[in-house]
């Protein structure tokens, strides 16, 4: 079948064009039309009959569309730059053009992703074609300098939530906790009347509840906790038998009555009697909530704060009990195991079978296309129910309003629980990887805290007759607005007298122009060029989103980068004098497994986390990444209880908490990079650990093993 598609389209009929790729839900990606041969349009639209040209496997014609829509951009940002009565001033004008050109990289993101679906060709891409890339070209290196420095102004404001498809997404989520300097809110106001209507609506289309996969969450959550009072009671058994052989001694002692009264929601939270399952009343789960308070108002009384203040002398035998008791508690809430996983992986495998009725896709290949079918095939799945972060978000807005009250930011205070993962073993060292969201508490933009909580865990390395300590890789955007307090918060810790022993913040940014070489590196295809730019990304660290402790020298950074880059370059990309920009997206995405390799080698730590603001998509696929790294080193990645985890540690996280699947765009870049790395160490797996091996320390990477 001919199509005939115009040459140009009106900017206004560009931009509807953009709005609905952007719109499309790629959980359950709808059939594309086009009416008159230049609107594009969806199945979920209603049209009279004749009108749309339904496009069944005419792709090139669809790119062709998307070429004159991105065509008719590039003319009207040229008219702009020409017109003689532009006004650079115009706050709403420069607003308007850096929200187009939002619409524009998200578009053909979004676009390339719908493609890969329809068509299983990964190679078609309208980043590659000549129209975006020109458009992409002019307005960075033309327009954008007339209008930086006002774009740059305006920044901030223009990041109002005011679309359901962005709530939907769950991008910018925990904006609807904070308020700006001035105490207004982030989102229009009029979008709880738009999330109404959402909620209602995917509610009568859904399918049945009884179906419905994340009505067992909540029963799951209640068993792992339970599990989890039991191995924190285990973990702290004698420091509780000092306690109660003490504590009878305190009257009218605010922080041994806390502490009793913590210990005793944890032994209810422990008892299987309170397990949903079994109980109409109160459940572990709640009582596992009840500890967590309790826990956080002992290290508010005053008795506390005055012995963290002014130390006891050794002959103080209570208070070093009460000390030694509070801080063992705070470090085995952050380092419980769990004890529902294998229930996870099965409900996932459940999930990913009933959408493969639907999705039909074929066995993969490799592991790593199997991964990405299944993937598909899970999250067709979860199209079909209500979505999670829709109705949490709608709560969460109804409580502010009906209690009148200003709900904090504070993921780990909100069921977004910490947790031991696995354990790195190399050469005499143990490191216990652990799951850990930000440990702040935020209701401003500009004013963070840490928890207190969090405290207790460090002081309980302190006590330590050898320091231990704790690493945090913290993959939060020390250049954007939104997560700059936070940031800053956890460096401020670092340098904290009291902490700098035990606790080191090292910030790698994962959300930069470089990480996802857009922008001024979209079109940096010449390998020379593109080493000298990521190599020079640590010659001014800060300014380019990374973090590290002034324990780290510099020298000592600048060695193990310019030997990495090189040899990543030569032994996985064959010293290639052109990359595309999926393989230097996959470079970045390797380097950064080898360096946070050499960071342990660095700092030895006891404990080491991988943190975002909530550890749902960022934290959690790198922690997966991670695993898949060593486990491919040790060639055991291809055993089905290697893969299961590697899901648990990609899923769990994101199912538990807001009841979706993990961010598709981190999902499908950790398996891309790791789909790289295998292909290179499944024939050359000793050569390339003896290559390695001499930017460690001696046997480090012969020794490496995970222990789960």
């Amino acid at each position: 079948m001919s199509y005939k598609i115009k040459e140009i389209y009106t900017i206004q009929e560009a931009l509807d064009n953009l709005a609905t790729i952007v719109g499309l839900d790629l959980e359950s990606p709808p059939l594309i039309g086009l009416v008159k041969g230049k609107r594009i349009v969806t199945d979920k639209e209603e049209f009279g009959a004749g009108a749309v040209t339904w496009l069944s496997e005419e792709f090139d014609v669809l790119l062709e569309v998307m070429d004159v829509t991105y065509r008719t951009i590039h003319n009207h940002l040229v008219a702009l730059s020409e017109h003689s009565e532009m006004n650079w001033d115009d706050q709403k004008a420069i607003k308007g053009i850096a929200a187009m050109m939002s619409l524009v990289s998200e578009s053909a993101v979004i676009f390339d992703r719908y493609l890969a679906f329809r068509t299983r060709r990964k190679e078609i891409s309208v980043t590659e074609r000549p129209e975006y890339q020109d458009l992409m070209y002019y307005y960075q290196h033309r327009f954008s300098k007339q209008m930086k420095s006002k774009q740059e102004e305006y920044e901030a404001p223009a990041e109002a939530l005011v679309d359901v498809e962005a709530v939907k997404r769950d991008r910018d989520y925990e904006l609807f906790y904070l308020r700006k300097e001035d105490g207004g809110v982030y989102y229009n106001t009029d979008i709880i009347r738009n999330l109404k209507t959402s909620i209602d609506f995917s509610i009568d289309s859904g399918d049945t509840l009884e179906e419905d996969p994340l009505l067992k969450i909540r029963a799951m959550q209640d068993r792992d906790l339970q599990a989890s009072a039991g191995q924190i009671l285990s973990g702290c058994h004698e420091e509780i038998e000092d306690f109660y052989k003490l504590s009878k001694k305190l009257e009218n002692h605010q922080w041994s009555s806390s502490l009793r009264m913590a210990l005793i929601a944890l032994f209810l939270a422990g008892n299987p009697r309170n397990l949903i399952q079994n109980t109409i009343g109160k459940s572990c789960l709640q009582y596992y909530e009840d500890f967590h308070g309790f826990l956080r108002q002992t290290l508010r009384t005053v008795e506390y704060q005055r012995v963290i203040a002014y130390p006891p002398d050794s002959s103080d035998k209570v208070s070093h009990a009460l000390l030694h008791l509070t801080h063992t508690l705070c470090y085995w809430f952050f380092t419980r195991l769990g004890g529902v996983k294998q229930e996870v992986i099965g409900l996932v495998h459940r999930t990913m079978r009933k959408g493969e009725k639907e999705a039909a896709l074929p066995k993969g290949e490799t592991i790593w296309n199997q991964c990405i079918y299944d993937d598909e095939k899970f999250r067709t799945e979860m199209g079909h129910f209500p979505n999670g972060p829709l109705f949490k978000i709608f709560d969460l807005v109804r409580e502010s309003k009906d209690e009148d009250k200003l709900i904090p930011f504070d993921p780990i205070g909100q069921q977004n629980l910490p947790m031991r993962l696995f354990d790195i073993r190399c050469r005499a060292l143990q490191v216990r990887m652990i799951r850990l969201p930000s440990p702040t508490s935020q209701v401003m933009i500009n004013k963070v805290d840490v928890l207190e909580e969090f405290k207790g865990y460090l002081r309980f390395f302190s006590k330590e007759s050898k320091q231990k300590k704790h690493l945090l890789i913290n993959f939060q955007d020390r250049t954007s607005w939104k997560e700059f307090a936070r940031c800053k918060a956890l460096d401020q810790l670092q340098t904290n007298a009291e902490f700098k022993k035990n606790f080191d913040v090292v910030t790698l940014p994962k959300s930069t122009d470089f990480y996802h070489q857009n922008y001024e590196y979209f079109n940096m295809d010449q390998a020379k060029e593109f080493l000298s730019s990521f190599i020079a990304q640590f010659d001014a660290p800060e300014e380019c989103g990374f973090s590290f402790p002034s324990a780290l020298k510099p020298e000592q950074l600048s060695s193990f980068v310019k030997q990495a880059i090189p040899l990543i370059h030569q032994e996985f990309f064959a010293s290639s004098k052109k990359l595309t920009r999926k393989q230097r997206e996959d470079f970045i995405e390797i380097f950064y497994q080898f360096f946070l390799l050499k960071l342990n080698d660095w700092f030895e730590p006891e404990v080491m986390s991988f943190t975002c603001k909530d550890a749902l998509d960022t934290s959690a696929s790198a922690q997966a990444t991670f695993f898949a790294f060593i486990q491919l080193f040790n060639r055991s990645f291809d055993q089905r209880e290697e893969v299961d985890f590697f899901r648990w540690l990609m899923y769990a996280p994101a199912l538990f908490v807001r009841e979706r699947p993990v961010d598709v765009e981190r999902f499908n870049r950790a398996l891309s990079a790791l789909e790289a790395f295998d292909a290179q160490m499944g024939t050359r797996a000793n050569e390339l650990i003896k290559c390695f091996g001499g930017l460690y320390a001696p046997t480090t990477l012969k020794t490496l093993v995970v222990q789960r």
